[in-house]
């Protein structure tokens, strides 16, 4: 029998792989990009999981359509044969601030470059792949850098433009 802490940390890590899941799907389907979302039909009808060993969990990631579907998986067993498969080798504290970044690259080359060197050559990102044109995609959609969101906006031109009506 579990007792009321182990319950509640059990509880805590279910809900934030449900909370990243939702998330990722969101990414693609609101901020993807039109390209990387054209590449998903490539991929579609392939498994890629993404592992969270700190959370004991991982998402199961399904292309249809130009969109997304992430599902929780507790077990590996959720997933019966994954094309592809990503661990992410970092502490539950810092998942977020690690997404966050790499959300923020833009969807091109050299933004894989960065990543290679800065995630999976030190071990943060560990893949463990039949092929690798599903994460590629994968990725491609979920960095949006370039999207005009991130732009940078002048707050005195913003102020001007009130002001004139």
């Amino acid at each position: 029998m579990l007792k009321a802490k182990q319950f509640n940390a059990l509880n805590y890590k279910q809900v934030k792989i449900n909370v990243l899941a939702n998330l990722f799907r969101l990414l693609v389907d609101i901020y993807g990009h039109p390209k990387a979302k054209k590449n998903l039909s490539k991929i579609e009808g392939k498994e890629i999981y993404v592992n969270l060993p700190d959370l004991n969990g991982g998402i199961i990631f399904k292309p249809y359509g130009g969109r997304v579907l992430g599902t929780p998986a507790f077990n590996l067993d959720d997933s019966e044969k994954p094309s592809a498969r990503l661990n992410l080798k970092v502490k539950d504290e810092k998942i977020f601030d690690v997404l966050e970044k790499i959300i923020k690259m833009k969807s091109n080359n050299w933004s894989f470059v960065k990543i290679f060197f800065k995630y999976i050559l030190t071990g943060k990102i560990g893949l463990s792949i039949a092929k690798l044109s599903p994460i590629v995609t994968l990725f491609k959609c979920l960095m949006i850098g370039d999207h005009p969101m991130y732009e940078e906006v002048d707050i005195r031109e913003l102020g001007k433009e009130k002001r004139d009506d």
